[in-house]
């Protein structure tokens, strides 16, 4: 684990800027928002802000890495900061508020920073279960700000996901997060703002952020990654100004070049309806694992969508690297409007049968067949 600095944040300057000027004008406001897409940074910035407000020795806009208090945000146990999130309750499991889920939660500070809200449901194994916020959370966040900090100033109520304030939750947090208690600040991080309980919302001080730049996520993969300058050029537009995405893309360098070949050798095949080729096909990537399939079945989704908007002719729209591109150039008229959504629903399904661990090599060979009954030429 380690201390989390607004400079390991790509990008975001505005929103870094803010939150530094509510620090160190002295008047914290009692609740923020951070609001903006899923992947952005979100957390990461309210990790950054938090400790900043906690250090005892800030240097040039960053926490100093060094007190007490910051070697207890590196190791993610500040007593000052209260984190709620969603969960599935399960009585019989003893999970019914944020707490009795803390070892998944750290797990995923530690390997998803950036917070994609799909790896929260495979940490926790949701399921087709909707994670929530209950009110048995809302009477734990109200009995922990009756007491004052311990080790600073200020202790931060941290909410992931307030648009998963179920009803009672969110309405039983209403006091509190317009009146909170002396040295009590509410920290909101969410992904969808337009969801939040307008009562809610209107307590809050919004801080906005952005899709990051393709040329912040370039200079993100080179430092966060070690990925070589020309590999971080090739695969920046991949992020489409997501972290999540960028430390995927990252974590596994490499593996989109895996994944190309299979996908074009795959397409190739079902175009020349070369049905053995497809079974072998099939059976070498059930090999891969579970996670790795989903991650191939992910740039399958991409792909299809990458190749129909190759047809617009708009460039700047298309992420694709070079090598993408090249193949597009003869094989994008084959996905179009007759079959771009059935090629997507098929996807979708495929994934979701193997997240639901279905037999791999049964689950890839039918959506492969399914895919030579799909792909054909546009209709003249």
């Amino acid at each position: 684990m380690s201390l989390i600095r607004f400079s390991d944040i790509p990008g975001q300057q505005t929103a870094r800027d803010a939150l530094r000027r509510m620090k160190d004008s002295g008047k914290m406001p009692h609740a923020i928002l951070l609001s903006g897409p899923p992947g952005v940074g979100k957390m990461m910035m309210a990790r950054a802000f938090m400790a900043y407000a906690h250090c005892e020795n800030p240097r040039d806009g960053e926490p100093c890495g060094q007190c007490r208090n910051c070697r207890l945000h590196a190791e993610l146990a500040h007593p000052d900061i209260h984190y709620s999130f969603p969960i599935v309750k399960n009585k019989s499991r003893h999970i019914e508020i944020s707490d009795d889920q803390k070892e998944a939660w750290l797990r995923m500070l530690t390997e998803a920073p950036a917070m994609p809200p799909e790896r929260w449901l495979e940490i926790i194994d949701a399921g087709n279960s909707q994670p929530m916020i209950h009110v048995e959370e809302a009477g734990e966040i109200t009995r922990a700000a009756s007491f004052s900090p311990y080790a600073s100033s200020v202790k931060f109520f941290v909410i992931w996901l307030p648009e998963r304030l179920n009803p009672a939750a969110a309405n039983k947090l209403l006091k509190i997060i317009e009146e909170p208690g002396p040295g009590i600040c509410f920290l909101l991080v969410s992904d969808n703002e337009l969801q939040i309980l307008p009562t809610i919302f209107s307590r809050t001080q919004t801080v906005r952020m952005a899709p990051v730049g393709t040329r912040d996520i370039e200079e993100y993969l080179k430092r966060r990654w070690n990925m070589p300058v020309d590999e971080a050029v090739r695969m920046a537009p991949l992020a489409a100004g997501n972290i999540a995405k960028a430390d995927e893309i990252g974590s596994h360098s490499g593996e989109n070049d895996e994944f190309r070949k299979h996908f074009q050798t795959l397409m190739r095949d079902a175009y020349a309806r070369k049905v053995r080729n497809l079974k072998l096909q099939s059976e070498k990537i059930a090999g891969f694992g579970r996670e790795k399939i989903n991650r191939f079945l992910a740039y399958m989704a991409t792909m299809i969508r990458e190749n129909f908007i190759f047809n617009l002719r708009m460039p700047e729209l298309n992420l694709i690297t070079p090598e993408d591109e090249a193949f597009a150039r003869n094989f994008a008229p084959f996905i179009n409007a007759a079959n771009v959504e059935a090629l997507t629903a098929e996807t979708d399904r495929a994934r979701m049968e193997i997240e639901r661990n279905c037999n791999a090599k049964i689950v890839l060979y039918d959506y492969f067949l399914l895919i030579t009954g799909l792909i054909r030429p546009p209709k003249r």
